[in-house]
């Protein structure tokens, strides 16, 4: 009997490590918020599209409010990544301006500095 208590603790002490050790790797998962420019549900799709890179798990663009949630992996990605990401589609960030080709051929209704569409 005491042979298998010992074996027991044994056991015990050997795996105890492995479960704190799998504690300590969380995901370094953060949320971040910024105005991106758009116009229409049109910009919504693109914007949403383009900020859905390798490391972003959930991107949201408001077109009322012009701010974008995205919840990525900081350890996958940053935020600057993503701000990129959607100027290259044409949209402009807070911090990146959006690509003046990919602006270019936007459609009409997405045309959000020309004077009419202002957001």
């Amino acid at each position: 009997m005491k042979a298998l208590k010992n074996i027991l603790y044994i056991i015990v002490m050997l795996i105890a490590p492995l479960t704190v050790q799998a504690q300590k790797k969380e995901k370094p998962i953060v949320t971040c918020e910024f105005a991106v420019r758009g116009v229409c549900e049109m910009c919504k799709a693109r914007i949403e599209e383009a900020a859905l890179i390798r490391g972003v798990k959930m991107a949201e663009w408001d077109n009322t409010t012009g701010i974008l949630t995205a919840v990525y992996r900081k350890d996958k990605i940053s935020e600057r990544e993503i701000h990129e990401a959607i100027a290259a589609v044409g949209h402009t960030t807070d911090q990146v301006a959006a690509d003046s080709t990919a602006y270019s051929k936007l459609p009409q209704c997405c045309a959000y500095d020309d004077g009419v569409n202002k957001h």
